[in-house]
């Protein structure tokens, strides 16, 4: 099953939205959800499972449920209160980079100080699982290799089996790169095992 990031998702009863991103689990590089914007609700997001992928294209994925019932998936982003029993600006960027590590991350932070309490945005993916994005750098041993397009996962297990790799500047490319050439999966980049010259 090859799922291409920033392709558009059809519903059972009509367009439902765009496929922005993965989420996986970068130690067993098994997938487990798409993250789809909702069309029309705005950055409204939901986590569709790989489940519901029916169909899937360089262009499209088909989901096999309605749009109203994607519409009542689980959000991606939540909010969350913080208490901040003297936790600065500081402390909150910490506290952001920690959660990065582990897979979920702040995407707003403003302590005023001991005693208060503050509203964040939290996005809400599985324990130990992170989000990769459409154009996630891919580096490679010997510098940048190109961005995220997709990954070919296993339709049963979710497991990925290759990477879509989208490389070049002026004339990109897509390249497939086989699961045993990929080091490492994270947030902010894929590294691979492999030099650029061997990436074709």
């Amino acid at each position: 099953m090859n799922i291409i990031l920033n392709a558009d998702v059809r519903c059972t009863d009509g367009d439902g939205g765009k496929a922005e991103a993965l989420v996986l689990n970068p130690l067993t590089k098994v997938a487990s959800h798409l993250v789809v914007e909702l069309k029309g609700l705005g950055r409204h997001q939901v986590l569709l499972p790989l489940s519901y992928v029916a169909e899937s294209s360089a262009k499209r994925i088909t989901a096999s449920c309605a749009r109203a019932d994607l519409a009542q998936m689980a959000p991606f982003i939540k909010l969350v209160r913080v208490e901040g029993e003297g936790l600065d600006g500081l402390d909150a960027q910490a506290l952001v980079g920690a959660q990065r590590q582990s897979g979920t991350g702040f995407q707003d932070f403003d302590f005023a100080g001991a005693g208060s309490s503050k509203t964040v945005e939290m996005e809400a993916v599985p324990e130990a699982e992170i989000v990769v994005r459409h154009g996630t750098a891919v580096e490679a041993t010997d510098g940048t290799a190109g961005e995220v397009d997709g990954f070919t996962l296993d339709a049963q297990s979710g497991q990925i089996t290759a990477l879509a790799l989208r490389a070049g500047h002026l004339f990109k490319k897509e390249v497939q790169i086989a699961l045993a050439q990929i080091d490492r999966i994270g947030e902010a980049a894929i590294q691979l095992n492999i030099a650029k010259a061997d990436v074709q």
